[in-house]
């Protein structure tokens, strides 16, 4: 006999999720326990964690969360934040029966105007109500044993990487692991700015310091130092073979000196060192100035999926929400782009925290 558990289940107290997540072919980083608490304290995301049990062993498993924003409607999602998430079955069936499981959550719980439910390179056959949709892909690049022949390579397949990567060397840039919370903090004010450049909301100091706190060594900062000054860092996750960039940053008074291609190679000798064979790049749509940066280092596209329900069928309020402003004109761009270039870094941080949390 197989019996769903809907929202009940707490991850945190049962030692069998992390290990079903762990010994699981699609486990991820994102399907971990620590994840609730770290949510709820950075953002008020409220857990609704769903597993099937059989026999008093766990046959699949689907982290959610809710969401109701001040003028947005409640949502569940696999996970915020992150593009991953999704159901962990023993089967197909199973991760289906998962599915319907929330399905039938967001029905039973009255305000619940949409769900998304990311899986990642997966793309899982839909039960009624949900459709399937491509999301950003991700660059991977393979690592090789021997970095140093890759990179003789790219004289001349990439010529203007190999160049930068010798003028990052020559400025003497230097590598370390970031592990106070002084490395969080001198991270994440490059990591604001970059955000503000780009004009992005940046994800909270207070999320990663909790990831820091509970992922372990499933989470790692990288920064690079020049003349005793932090110039670029990237937060990652370490997930079995594969090590992912979260988030980066860099002093734009040092990009001359080339501290991302600093970064990004030594991140890659790290991989090779500590025995992993894949460095995700992050997410860029192709034929994109991004998307071309991450190429020359070698990564290739990996399709990436989610499912999507709505209520009754009709876009949800965050969707329409969202979709204001993508018809204004010239003269509307400008006072937007003029607002990001003078808006302070602490009056943005605050902004997009109460964005995340109540929006």
């Amino acid at each position: 006999m197989l019996d769903v558990s809907l929202p009940e289940v707490d991850p945190t107290t049962d030692a069998r999720w992390d290990a079903y997540v762990r010994a699981h072919p699609h486990g991820s980083v994102y399907h971990l326990a620590a994840w609730a608490p770290i949510l709820e304290r950075a953002y008020a995301f409220r857990p609704r964690y769903l597993a099937l049990e059989r026999g008093g062993s766990l046959a699949g498993v689907l982290p959610l969360f809710r969401k109701k924003g001040l003028v947005s409607d409640a949502r569940l999602r696999s996970i915020p934040v992150f593009s991953y998430g999704g159901p962990l079955a023993d089967d197909a069936g199973l991760e289906r029966e998962l599915v319907e499981a929330a399905r039938d959550l967001a029905a039973a719980d009255g305000e619940i105007a949409g769900m998304t439910i990311n899986t990642g390179e997966r793309r899982i056959e839909p039960p009624d109500g949900f459709v399937v949709e491509e999301i950003l892909p991700r660059w991977i690049v393979d690592v090789p044993e021997d970095l140093d022949a890759l990179r003789a390579t790219w004289r001349k397949t990439s010529n203007n990487l190999f160049r930068n990567l010798n003028k990052a060397d020559k400025a003497g840039l230097a590598l370390r692991l970031g592990t106070s919370r002084g490395d969080l903090r001198s991270f994440h004010r490059m990591y604001v700015a970059t955000m503000k450049k780009h004009r992005s909301l940046p994800r909270s100091l207070r999320q990663l310091q909790l990831a820091a706190e509970s992922l372990g060594e499933a989470f790692r900062l990288f920064l690079a130092g020049h003349a005793g000054h932090d110039v670029a860092g990237g937060a990652y996750h370490v997930w079995g073979d594969t090590i992912e960039l979260l988030y980066n940053g860099s002093d734009d008074g040092a990009l001359a000196l080339r501290p991302n291609h600093a970064l990004y190679w030594g991140v890659m000798e790290w991989a090779r060192d500590h025995g992993l064979r894949r460095v995700d790049l992050g997410g860029a749509y192709a034929d994109t100035p991004l998307a071309a940066f991450k190429q020359q280092w070698g990564a290739t596209p990996r399709a990436r999926f989610r499912l999507t329900y709505r209520a009754g069928g009709e876009a949800t309020r965050t969707e329409s929400l969202a979709a204001v402003g993508y018809g204004a004109g010239d003269s509307e761009r400008g006072i937007v782009d003029l607002a990001w270039r003078w808006v302070p870094a602490p009056l943005l941080r605050l902004g997009a925290h109460l964005a995340y949390r109540y929006a």
